[in-house]
């Protein structure tokens, strides 16, 4: 009996022509899921699926699922298509690309102007070309006309007096290849998701592959689907006002906070019966509980960070210990402020964060492997250098660099004062402006770490004669005051960045505390006495 209902759950292969696939698009039937993926090929990818066509080559096939779906718009790169609720959906799981290029090259009224899908075909040399703007050579026939035969005859007759009688046979021959030619396709009709995930893991391996964020989205969450990356991205946002997150950084939190490799296979992450968006909501938490550790930490917001390789290890760590003990988190500090200062690890991004998280929480699945507290923090801070910040780069100053954000740290913990005395919001300010919050105060001077600083955005820099306290507030030192004031510019910046190197250097050397002692809390070396 299992087997009988193994077969029937089988994939349907069948083949839909290249009109059908027009069709099925057009009015709603064929849908891609809502994973915030894009339409990736360019001009030549498009020209070679035609010529394909056109020289009867193998497009490859395309895996489609039957379900139900709701009212809404069919979204395929360009193309945005109110369509009404059905029960007989079929749902893109490979072959976006593939479908987007055909309808929205063959159908161009629907969208705006994209030079990607706007193909000719050379009637005299065979060969596709993509338009370049200007009017097109008269031999040249364009797609959007080619489909179906009453607007391939209408462009003909315009043209008439320009082809010759072997144009209209190419003509001719373009058309019915576009009409005849038959695209092989599987049609999924089972509802068990464990077998889609399988299928669509297994072909997502030809043609230009997605990022795991959108594969886990695509895999795990439906249309309507409540949690997905992009809602705890929005939700965090909103809630924190920290900056937003990337994607993928969530995706690596939700595998952080369950255990184990966060570079293992998604097919397999979650057993049935499993709520996917519990987990979202437990990964926005943790990650809750971590933004506010980096804010006690001095980190106002996510621009500022020097690297958020952390944001996953720490959503695990809160998310198994959301209250620490004081000495815990002074301990994860050590951590934090070594990896920024050092690096997290000398083999690359990717084997650090493994590392970092098999120090947290080992296995998934079970959190009772996870260490206690102060010995994951322990494990951590030895995974990074130890030793004094010495040699910093912060000339040429670029805001991404994490040299640059390590110096903009120290230059908001002088908490930095508005013309008035009033305190500059520095949260707001990033969160509003992103990098633009970085003014320049001397402005010509972008590149150079002494005409940069947190002067609040919109007022005009400077001049030296604000009070003591606005002024050392953005280290604006007495000296480099004078130097403002008589607008010796290149001696102002030059003294201005030297302070701000030895300002930077003192201030992350003494949050790496690199002669402290590295041990576990007297709370937890306590033996209680026995009743």
């Amino acid at each position: 009996m299992s087997q009988q209902v193994e077969q029937l759950n089988r994939p349907r292969s069948t083949s839909l022509s290249i009109p059908e696939i027009v069709a099925r698009t057009l009015s709603g039937e064929v849908r891609v899921p809502n994973f915030q993926r894009g339409f990736v090929w360019d001009d030549r990818d498009v020209r070679d699926l035609f010529d394909s066509v056109w020289r009867g080559f193998p497009l490859g096939t395309l895996l489609l699922w039957r379900s139900s779906a709701d009212a809404g718009e069919v979204k395929l790169g360009p193309l945005s298509i109110p369509v009404p609720a059905r029960h007989d959906a079929l749902w893109v799981v490979d072959g976006q690309q593939r479908i987007t290029s055909l309808v929205a090259t063959l159908r161009p009224k629907l969208y705006e102007y994209d030079r990607r899908f706007d193909v000719y075909f050379d009637l005299r040399r065979g060969r596709f070309h993509t338009g370049t703007g200007r009017t097109p050579p008269p031999t040249w026939l364009p797609l959007s006309q080619a489909l179906e035969t009453r607007s391939l005859l209408s462009w003909l007759r315009e043209h008439t007096a320009e082809l010759e009688p072997e144009d209209f046979d190419s003509a001719d021959a373009l058309g019915a290849a576009l009409r005849e030619y038959q695209v092989p396709a599987y049609i999924v009709t089972s509802e068990d998701d464990y077998l889609l995930r399988n299928i669509f893991d297994r072909v997502n391996s030809a043609g230009k592959p997605i990022g795991r964020t959108e594969i886990f989205h695509a895999l795990f969450a439906s249309e309507t689907e409540p949690g997905s990356p992009e809602t705890v991205v929005n939700s965090l946002d909103r809630r924190l006002g920290f900056g937003r997150i990337e994607p993928a950084r969530v995706l690596q939190s939700l595998l952080a906070i369950r255990g184990g490799n966060v570079q293992r296979d998604l097919r397999d992450e979650f057993e049935r019966g499993e709520d996917v968006s519990d987990w979202y909501s437990e990964t926005e938490e943790a990650l809750a509980l971590a933004i506010r550790y980096l804010r006690d930490e001095g980190i106002p917001h996510l621009t500022l960070m020097p690297s958020t390789l952390p944001l996953p290890v720490l959503a695990a760590f809160f998310y198994l210990h959301p209250d620490p003990d004081p000495w815990t988190r002074r301990l994860l500090g050590r951590w934090l402020w070594r990896g920024w200062a050092h690096g997290f690890g000398s083999r690359g991004q990717t084997p650090a964060l493994r590392q970092a998280i098999y120090s947290v929480n080992p296995k998934k699945g079970d959190a009772s492997q996870a260490p206690a507290e102060d010995d994951a923090a322990l494990s951590l801070i030895a995974t990074v250098p130890v030793g004094p910040l010495q040699q910093l780069r912060l000339d040429p100053f670029r805001t991404e660099s994490a040299a640059a954000r390590l110096a903009l740290l120290a230059l908001a913990s002088l908490r930095p004062l508005a013309p008035d005395g009033s305190e500059v919001k520095v949260t707001s300010a990033f969160e509003e402006h992103g990098v633009g919050a970085v003014t320049e105060i001397v402005r010509g001077r972008r590149g150079e770490v002494g005409a940069r600083g947190l002067w609040p955005v919109g007022l005009r820099p400077p001049t030296g004669e604000e009070s003591s306290a606005v002024l050392k507030s953005h280290a604006i030192t007495n000296r480099s005051v004078k130097f403002l004031r008589d607008r010796k510019i290149d001696d102002f910046v030059k003294t201005r960045g030297a302070f701000i190197e030895s300002l930077v250097r003192n201030f992350v050397n003494t949050r790496m505390e690199e002669k402290a002692l590295n041990r576990r809390s007297l709370s937890s070396l306590i033996v209680p006495d026995e009743e």
